[in-house]
């Protein structure tokens, strides 16, 4: 690393420095819809969101967009982007291209809707959190950008079953499949906080986490992610990565059979943590949101079955098996941080759930007890399963 260029601790540091989320009231989207848009909006909607704001909108079938040649009925999300993130160079240009070709490789997801001045994004001044008001830049802008609303339901809002597990990581898999051939160099030089570069300086933050048994948990992660994973990590396939593949950004269909009706994963949420790196890592970041979601199975065995379905389109070689443990477990270090978030956003219900330690405890401690073979006997019985070759 050359002098000038920045250690990975100052650039955290200027992410989170930087990140001010936007603080848009249901009044001011209206006029924004209508402003950038052309759109008249008879519905509104709030939807959950960690540091941006996401409002899902009807509009009449009137509009002033000539870009735009139908309205569709299911609706739009407006999204405001948090300040960091809006900032960054050819944000919105790599998100929409990397959803684009998803679109085009058959995945459903959500597509980019030009604005009355035929782009797909423009920043705004906008209202943020009073709290960061106070410390944001006078000149600091939000990201819009709206996209087309897809019909399902979050598999956070269910409980799920072996199948659905199987599922999740089936479509994480072909996720990783679609963007093999995208070519968007921005991507791979994005500094996102979900990127493993970063692991190293949670740490930084835990004088802050008063659970003294999940603080120790997690520095015994932070010991051994230098050898188990770091050393690794340009050993293994590389790729696009989601980062943040997790149970609220994967939506679910009703699908009906003569069996019964079942919910089936099939939708995919939320790219703006779209970056470069071990597909590997992006693995391990989706199972360490195993414990918080609603499920009739345990624990280490619903993330056997999205390992199963994961492998089903995917082969993972021998190396890539040893490190989802540690990747599972710097993932469920890594929100830790999100309970400190919650003090400055406690009306936040989405990250109220996502700040729950209990889940994130129970499976750390779970797994600080058995080595990667233990953990791989126990898959193994999964994968049969599926028919899954150990």
């Amino acid at each position: 690393m050359s002098n000038t260029e920045p250690s990975n601790s100052e650039v955290l540091g200027k992410i989170i420095s930087e990140m001010f989320k936007p603080h848009v009231s249901k009044e001011l989207a209206i006029e924004l819809a209508s402003r950038l848009y052309g759109f008249e909006v008879t519905e509104i909607k709030p939807l959950n969101s960690f540091s941006d704001q996401n409002f899902l909108i009807k509009v009449s079938k009137h509009h002033q967009n000539p870009h735009i040649e139908e309205i569709s009925d299911e609706g739009y999300v407006l999204k405001i982007i948090n300040t960091y993130k809006s900032k960054m160079e050819n944000h919105f240009e790599s998100v929409h291209a990397g959803i684009i070709h998803l679109f085009k490789k058959g995945l459903r997801v959500p597509l980019p809707i030009k604005n009355l001045e035929g782009k797909t994004w423009t920043l705004e001044r906008v209202p943020l959190q009073e709290k960061e008001e106070r410390k944001a830049n006078k000149d600091m802008k939000c990201g819009i950008h709206l996209l087309t609303y897809i019909p399902g339901v979050p598999m956070a809002t269910f409980k799920n079953t072996a199948d659905n597990f199987f599922e999740w990581g089936k479509l994480l898999a072909e996720f990783h499949s679609a963007l093999e051939d995208l070519d968007c160099p921005s991507l791979k030089t994005k500094d996102i906080f979900s990127n493993v570069k970063f692991f190293s300086n949670v740490g930084a933050f835990l004088e802050s986490q008063e659970d003294q048994e999940l603080k120790t948990l997690v520095h015994n992660v932070l010991e051994r992610y230098p050898s188990e994973l770091l050393v690794h990590l340009n050993n293994v396939p590389q790729g696009y990565l989601h980062g943040d593949f997790n149970d609220h950004n994967v939506l679910a269909q009703l699908k009906h059979s003569a069996a019964a009706a079942e919910y089936r994963a099939d939708g995919i949420l939320d790219f703006d943590d779209l970056h470069y790196g071990a597909l590997v890592w992006d693995l391990g970041l989706m199972l360490g949101h195993v414990p918080m979601v609603d499920k009739d199975i345990d624990d280490l065995e619903a993330a056997g079955h999205a390992v199963a379905g994961y492998r089903s389109v995917r082969h993972l070689n021998e190396l890539e098996m040893s490190l989802v443990k540690i990747c599972m477990e710097c993932r469920l270090s890594m929100m830790t941080f999100v309970s400190i978030a919650t003090k400055d956003d406690p009306n936040n219900s989405y990250i109220q759930l996502l700040a729950a330690t209990e889940p994130k405890r129970n499976m750390l401690k779970r797994l600080a007890k058995i080595n990667v073979d233990e953990l791989l006997d126990i898959w193994n019985r999964t994968f049969r399963k599926h028919n899954i070759i150990a």
